[in-house]
């Protein structure tokens, strides 16, 4: 008699109407633009896509309050985007995640011949996500005949490699490449980088020198030599100017053919024991604003790009010319901040 009441009991409690299920509110973003995405993770980091009912929109949180929700719900709207609170339960199948179709490559701008980009050989749904987190604007192209995302396009290869290094450090590897070679068909850019002056630096020891003799410059892989690229530059008789300038100081230095084919970037900077730790650091200047506003930043600042939730103007070494930067975007408009470098 106990058995059957037990096992009654139980197959009683498994058949409990739907009103004693566990009930859970879900945010939804009525939105399948990257740039609402964009602003959206602004406020919830681990918002993203997903699909239900016909249709793709923004998961922006779960929650088993219902005010909690309505709360959320109301942050949301603030930023003029419809949102909606919908009651779901334990057993409802969660929503799966949509990938939207990547924006289409632009056509080649020989004014920005250099791209950072992010291998992904694999398709990995993951990888692309933690890209499109940081740049939700990456369209999808070829490295070495493998599927990458890219992140940005730029004058010039500093600011390219200096993309590569951070992505490098949120663990993305990523590379720099001449989008020139790529499009051999287009005319190189007037003031184009032709020649690189280069210094041998086997042991890294030289890098912290030269970057404050002439800074911007970057440590480099250069047909399978350790070197330092100090300058780039379009005709000879400039990068002589700089040889000769380098060997007033005591440094060796040699020009070369501007070739990403024989170089490649050293993307984590190991300083030398002998050097303070401070002696790498400096200042970003970046502008409080997502995606949307880049093209009215690039009037001022070229080669800004989207990083996290600011653009970055940006990279200087001595404060005096980050605040200068600063009090330029200020007058223009801008909420421009001075960030360390981490």
């Amino acid at each position: 008699m106990a058995a059957w009441w037990g096992s009654s009991l139980v197959a009683s409690l498994l058949a409990l109407p739907p009103a004693f299920a566990l009930i859970r509110y879900q945010v939804h973003v009525l939105a399948e633009r990257p740039e609402a995405l964009a602003q959206v993770r602004r406020q919830v980091p681990d918002a993203y896509f997903v699909q239900g009912d016909g249709q793709v929109f923004i998961l922006a949180g779960t929650f088993v309050n219902r005010s909690h929700a309505q709360r959320r719900q109301a942050e949301l709207e603030q930023l003029g985007l419809p949102v909606r609170v919908v009651s779901r339960q334990d057993r409802d199948p969660p929503l799966p995640p949509a990938f939207l179709a990547p924006p289409t490559a632009p056509p080649f701008d020989p004014q920005r011949p250099f791209a950072t980009q992010v291998p992904n050989p694999s398709r990995d749904p993951g990888l692309e996500e933690r890209v499109r987190r940081f740049f939700p604007q990456a369209i999808e192209v070829r490295y070495r005949g493998q599927p990458a995302l890219q992140t940005g396009t730029f004058s010039r290869l500093s600011l390219a490699q200096e993309q590569a290094r951070w992505l490098t450090a949120q663990g993305l590897p990523a590379v720099v490449v001449s989008l020139a070679e790529e499009n051999a068909a287009s005319p190189p850019p007037a003031q184009g980088e032709r020649y690189w002056v280069l210094v041998a630096d086997p042991s890294g020891e030289k890098l912290a020198a030269l970057e404050h003799l002439l800074p911007g410059s970057l440590p480099l892989i250069y047909d399978s030599r350790r070197v330092v690229r100090t300058g780039g530059f379009a005709d000879l008789a400039t990068a002589s100017e700089q040889v000769r300038y380098l060997a007033s100081h005591g440094y060796e230095a040699g020009i070369f053919p501007a070739d990403l084919r024989r170089s490649q970037p050293i993307l984590v900077r190991d300083s030398p024991p002998s050097l303070p730790a401070a002696s790498s650091a400096g200042f970003w200047v970046v502008v409080q604003a997502g995606e949307e506003a880049l093209p009215k930043v690039r009037q001022f600042a070229p080669d800004a790009f989207v990083r996290g939730s600011v653009i970055q103007v940006g990279t200087y070494r001595q404060r005096a010319n980050a605040e200068r930067a600063r009090r330029s975007l200020a007058e223009a408009g801008f909420d421009a901040r001075i960030l360390p470098v981490k």
